[in-house]
């Protein structure tokens, strides 16, 4: 998609237009540079076109347009129409940007109706961007509901192919992007070996931390011509997980980010917010609104009401580490009398002051035998671990820990928040609640894949001594395999169900981040009611987690079967495949195509459907169980 040259000028009708008070659109930052603005000046479009953040009756458009030579800002014409010929033009009018904006224009088209196709196009000088088309949500009177799912795109780790095919769907209402955008890492981070190999390298080369690295890097991904045919072809609806900031970020920092050699944590969030709002095609925060608090709702009519919530950065807790938080199983002394130190089993309360240690094992029989004796106990403390002794995880108390009533994902107020927005849209008579959310959602436990897998993969692991070993022999303890999705804060996620029973919605959560495909029925843990269903995408390009224990291609079946088999809440998984899901709903029925890349290494990857599901709609909140078509 290239710029290309129109004819030259603006119209006086478009200047009036842009600025009188009656335009229909408003124009999102840039008019401080009105005044310094040169009408004629060329400008190129190299990022394409985008718009997103639809609603009924209006839609943003987005561009940017870098110009030619050295000036403190430009003027950009656009025009919006409702056809591709651009003979039914409904909007036009300029806009002004500068590099206090990284050249990025917005434009909020106002006064639509609801359910309009459009076409819409920039112009800066003689210079004409490509074409983008977009639509407005449907009327009430709409009998369907089209969307796409979409996470995960790591630059390095393969090519865009997946958005390309997402542009060859027609009559879709949004593409729906949970976040991981783009991604934070420097060329020798995350997957960097494979963009190496590919010749997908990660620029600028570093970390990013400025607002100029964060810049620089949506300039990168958004100069892939498959992403921007995505853009170009759809509105985005767009919500950040973590890479947009940093990996694993929180309400109060990252596990990528150290304040001792980075700086403020704030100021590193802030630089990643502002340039991700000049760059997406969504509207800015709402003045005196913290730009991180961003929770949003779409109405798609009476099919369905779609909420985006934000799980990072307004409420979350540090997420828990089990390298961190997992505590050793200890032994506790009664030292009434320091030379006869008493051991206290379990329940067992002191008359006195008491000691702990954390608690040996020998493991040299057959099963772990507890080592009590104080002198001994203390000595291994003192000294380190004898031979074929071990440091058992206490999991009880790390399950206590995990349960803490006062851990948020979204934090009281977006929680308060989506009750009321979950019971308005069921008093509306919407057919479907649906939450785009970063995380996975249902539970997941780990199987024991020291026993699952076949030995040579686990004596590989083993004997390789690093992540790889730990994570394996974690799994025998069966604890959640990600503290990092809602399996780490499950009293909020309790909270949400019992919200969603209360307003008797029919919930449908929408989830990314594990770089794997999920088809999942939410329990509620305390009960087992079936309170909606999950569909998890796989990532437009970044790889699944288990690539990374072994080559052998056997893990990914096996991986999948046991992760079915293990959790009742998974009906169906895929841990190997890229790709995104289409989502289709009616008032009746919501149907999930699960679509895969053939290989993204390849830059004319393609796309196959390997799998569809499906779930009904009962009434009252009641969501059947999934069914492969």
């Amino acid at each position: 998609m290239t710029s290309h040259i129109a004819k030259p000028g603006l119209s006086r009708r478009s200047a009036l237009l842009a600025l009188g008070a009656g335009g229909g659109f408003t124009v999102l930052g840039g008019r401080a540079a009105a005044r310094e603005s040169r009408a004629d000046a060329e400008a190129v479009f190299t990022s394409g076109v985008a718009s997103g953040d639809p609603k009924r009756d209006a839609v943003v458009i987005w561009t940017r347009a870098t110009p030619l030579e050295d000036l403190a800002a430009l003027t950009v014409a656009f025009e919006i129409a409702e056809d591709a010929d651009f003979s039914r033009v409904i909007r036009e009018g300029v806009a002004w940007t500068g590099a206090d904006r990284d050249w990025t224009i917005k434009i909020d088209i106002q006064g639509l109706r609801p359910g309009m196709t459009l076409h819409y196009r920039f112009r800066a000088g003689p210079v004409m961007s490509p074409t983008g088309r977009t639509r407005t949500l449907p009327a009430d009177d709409a009998d369907a509901m089209r969307i796409v799912l979409a996470s995960c795109s790591n630059y390095p780790s393969g090519f865009f192919g997946a958005y390309r095919a997402i542009a060859e769907i027609e009559d879709l209402d949004a593409v729906v992007h949970v976040g991981d955008y783009i991604y934070e890492y420097g060329p020798d981070g995350y997957d960097g070996e494979t963009g190496r190999r590919i010749g997908r390298v990660h620029q600028p080369a570093r970390n990013l931390l400025t607002l100029d690295d964060y810049r620089a890097r949506f300039a990168q991904y958004r100069a892939d011509a498959d992403l921007q045919a995505a853009h170009a072809a759809a509105p985005f609806i767009t919500i950040w997980d973590d890479h947009e900031t940093a990996n694993d970020s929180w309400a109060g920092g990252a596990a990528n980010h150290d304040p001792e050699a980075e700086g403020r944590w704030e100021d590193r969030r802030d630089a990643a917010l502002q340039a991700y709002f000049e760059w997406m095609p969504m509207r800015d925060p709402r003045a005196g609104r913290a730009a991180e608090r961003l929770n949003r709702e779409y109405d798609f009519g009476t099919i369905a009401t779609l909420f985006v919530i934000e799980t990072r950065l307004t409420g979350r807790d540090r997420p828990l580490s089990y390298g961190r938080d997992l505590p050793c199983v200890e032994n506790t002394y009664d030292m009434t009398d320091p030379a006869a130190p008493r051991f206290l089993e379990a329940g067992e309360s002191a008359l006195g002051p008491v000691e702990r240690f954390p608690a040996p094992f020998d493991m040299s029989g057959a099963e772990p035998r507890r080592v009590t004796d104080y002198a001994e106990v203390r000595r291994q403390a003192e000294d380190g671990l004898d031979i074929g002794h071990e440091h058992m995880p206490d999991t009880r108390a790390f399950e206590t820990v995990r349960a803490d009533p006062s851990r948020t994902m979204m934090g009281l107020e977006q929680e308060a928040w989506l009750a009321e927005a979950l019971a308005r849209s069921v008093r509306r008579g919407q057919a479907w609640q649906v939450l785009g959310n970063q995380t996975v959602m249902g539970r997941m436990r780990a199987p024991d894949y020291m026993s699952l897998l076949p030995a040579e993969i686990v004596r590989a692991a083993v004997e390789a001594d690093g992540f790889a070993r730990r994570w394996l022999e974690r799994t025998r303890l069966g604890l959640p395999i990600n503290l990092d999705s809602w399996d780490g804060y499950p009293v909020a996620r309790e909270r949400l169900y019992d919200t969603s029973r209360e307003a008797e919605a029919s919930l449908v959560v929408l989830s990314g981040d594990s770089h794997m495909f999920w088809g999942n029925h939410l329990h509620d843990p305390r009960d087992d009611a079936l309170i909606g269903v999950e569909f998890g995408t796989a990532g437009i390009t970044s790889p699944s987690g288990y690539g990374n224990l072994s080559d052998d291609p056997r893990i990914f079946d096996i991986a999948a079967e046991a992760m079915t088999s293990h959790n009742p809440d998974i009906s169906f998984a895929n841990v190997k495949d890229r790709g995104f899901v289409l989502l289709t709903a009616d008032s009746e029925t919501v149907r999930a195509d699960f679509v895969r890349m053939d290989d993204v290494a390849r830059p004319d990857a393609r796309p196959e459907t390997f799998l569809s599901l499906r779930a009904a709609r009962h009434g009252e909140g009641r969501v059947g169980r999934l069914e492969k078509l």
